[in-house]
């Protein structure tokens, strides 16, 4: 790495780490504020209050990253252009591409960082700081993680379940009690039926306890009588605990591939449903990119700082930024609005190809407009 790089990126180090940790403190405090009744009321240890900030830190990276990145390099642009190092630095031959180069790649391997974290941690993060919270919004001990009354359909695999209780946690080996399964013919009559006092998943499969099986001929008649079965060794089953804690979850609570994997398991959903699921899939990919933006966008405005003073650049780049904000929630709106997929399935002779285009341009639409600004 060249001495000039190592040097910019120094500038932009240093006033970074101590912004980021100041945002993150706010949103610490903020939030226990919120929350420290709760803990008093139930005596929470204080491991698990410092485990539950640690989970939550991350899930606040999407706003605290790319604020503080743009923060960072307005300060560093300014100290450079107030101690005319960037006149300098042209005036020996290095050019525009040469000086932003080390920035702006700052910012895109941050956005791909950001994008592993929303991916990779942020949703199982986010369902689980949101169970912690609702376990200390009472005095009562006896509270559980357990979801009552759960229904499932596997449409690819014809499979329906209904679960009297699931309890979504890898230390309980993901224990169901009370289960119907029925698993359907591709014609759409039963092939069987299960009543299942408890299944768990081991070994990479389910493992089903107590069961009583009765078999259907294709006229769905009963085909000989109720079988019983001590343990049942499931393999054949496609299902994972990952299905049903995704179906359990909000829809902030699931990455990208999940909400895929959401529409591709519930192909009966409304036009509607799954047009708000889209707009939620490209929103999860297109605000990670917001870092790289920033810096596209902060590039000018720091120059701006360093020859003039920091108030005016810093001021018009905020607005940008939180313009961003505004952008997006607008194309949110609109995107998920069901009066605006109703008029384009009434009108459009081709809805499956618009309602696509809304989803889209309702995720990347702001990631476009200041691209382009950036350029």
């Amino acid at each position: 790495m060249k001495l000039v790089t190592r040097y910019l990126l120094w500038n932009l180090r240093k006033p970074w780490v101590y912004i980021i940790s100041g945002f993150s403190l706010i949103a610490v405090l903020v939030d226990l504020f919120s929350n420290f009744v709760d803990f008093m009321d139930v005596a929470t240890p204080l491991r698990r209050v410092l485990l539950y900030y640690a989970i939550l830190l991350p899930t606040y990276l999407p706003y605290l990253l790319p604020i503080s990145l743009l923060l960072a390099l307005l300060y560093a642009l300014w100290q450079l252009g107030k101690n005319s190092e960037v006149t300098a630095m042209r005036a020996s031959g290095l050019s525009l591409a040469q000086l932003t180069a080390p920035y702006l790649l700052t910012g895109l391997v941050a956005s791909f960082l950001l994008l592993g974290v929303n991916e990779l941690f942020n949703p199982w993060a986010t369902h689980w700081t949101r169970q912690f919270k609702a376990l200390q919004g009472s005095a009562r001990k006896h509270q559980t993680h357990l979801q009552l009354n759960l229904a499932y359909k596997n449409v690819p695999g014809r499979r329906l379940w209904r679960v009297n209780s699931f309890d979504p946690r890898l230390s309980t080996d993901y224990e169901m009690r009370g289960i119907n399964l029925t698993q359907q013919r591709p014609d759409g009559t039963d092939e069987f039926r299960m009543d299942v006092a408890r299944a768990r998943w081991a070994d990479g499969h389910w493992w089903f306890e107590d069961v009583d099986a009765r078999y259907y001929d294709a006229n769905s008649d009963p085909d000989g009588p109720v079988t019983n079965f001590p343990s049942l060794e499931m393999t054949m089953l496609s299902e994972t605990p990952r299905d049903f804690i995704n179906e359990i979850k909000d829809s902030s609570e699931r990455s990208a591939v999940e909400i895929l994997r959401f529409i591709d398991t519930h192909q009966g959903i409304s036009p509607e449903t799954r047009n708000r699921l889209m707009v939620d899939f490209h929103y999860r990919l297109a605000t990670p990119w917001l870092c790289f933006l920033a810096i596209l966008v902060g590039v000018p405005f720091g120059m701006h700082t360093g020859r003039r003073g920091m108030g005016l650049g810093i001021l018009l780049a905020l607005l940008l930024f939180f313009g961003y904000y505004v952008l997006m929630g607008v194309g949110q709106a609109i995107g998920k609005d069901k009066d605006t997929v109703e008029w384009i399935l009434r009108s459009s002779a081709h809805p499956d190809a618009w309602l696509p285009v809304l989803a889209f341009l309702a995720g990347w639409l702001p990631d476009i407009v200041f691209l382009v600004l950036g350029l």
